[in-house]
């Protein structure tokens, strides 16, 4: 066997290393990214526990095939970037919708656009991809969901208060 072969065969196992620890998936197109663009994101993909990976697509075509991740062919031509979220699935989606709403609010044209999405070996559309970026991360999400339940009891222990004050001042007549 060739050298080259060799060294792909290595590649590829090495993305299906990385679609197996992956939580989430985001493939995006880019175009026009600048040296400072890329080394911010790349910087702030690294701080949230992000891969961003610029990976030739036919060798993630075979890698996703391997996995049995069925994915339109169409999305992986052209230049892609593929961001993998390790340990926690809204990481990646989160990190590229922050990216694209930095630049859009510099009144600039992204240079990135999301294509789709791999979640639990599903491909995800772009909607399903902005929907998961949506979503609070998990530490918010319980604060909000003890706040709901803390307000609920609060306003249980009012009633029963009520209850009892009126019972007493009946008692007293």
């Amino acid at each position: 066997m060739s050298k080259n072969l060799e060294a792909k065969k290595v590649v590829v196992s090495e993305i299906e290393e990385k679609i197996e620890k992956a939580e989430s998936i985001v493939i995006v197109e880019y175009k026009a990214l600048t040296v400072e663009q890329v080394t911010a994101l790349r910087a702030k993909c690294r701080a949230a526990n992000v891969d961003y990976c610029v990976l030739k697509n036919t060798l993630v075509r075979r890698a996703l095939k391997n996995k049995g991740i069925e994915i339109d062919e169409k999305l992986l031509e052209g230049p892609n970037a593929y961001v993998f979220g390790n340990g926690d699935p809204i990481s990646a989606p989160k990190m590229i919708k922050e990216f694209i709403a930095g630049c859009e609010k510099d009144k600039k044209k992204s240079p990135i656009t999301i294509k789709c999405g791999i979640m639990d070996g599903e491909m995800q559309t772009v909607e399903q991809v902005k929907a998961l970026a949506d979503i609070l991360p998990k530490d918010q999400l319980i604060s909000k969901i003890m706040g709901v339940l803390n307000s609920q009891v609060t306003a249980l222990a009012y009633v029963i208060k009520a209850y009892i004050d009126k019972q007493n001042e009946a008692a007293a007549e």
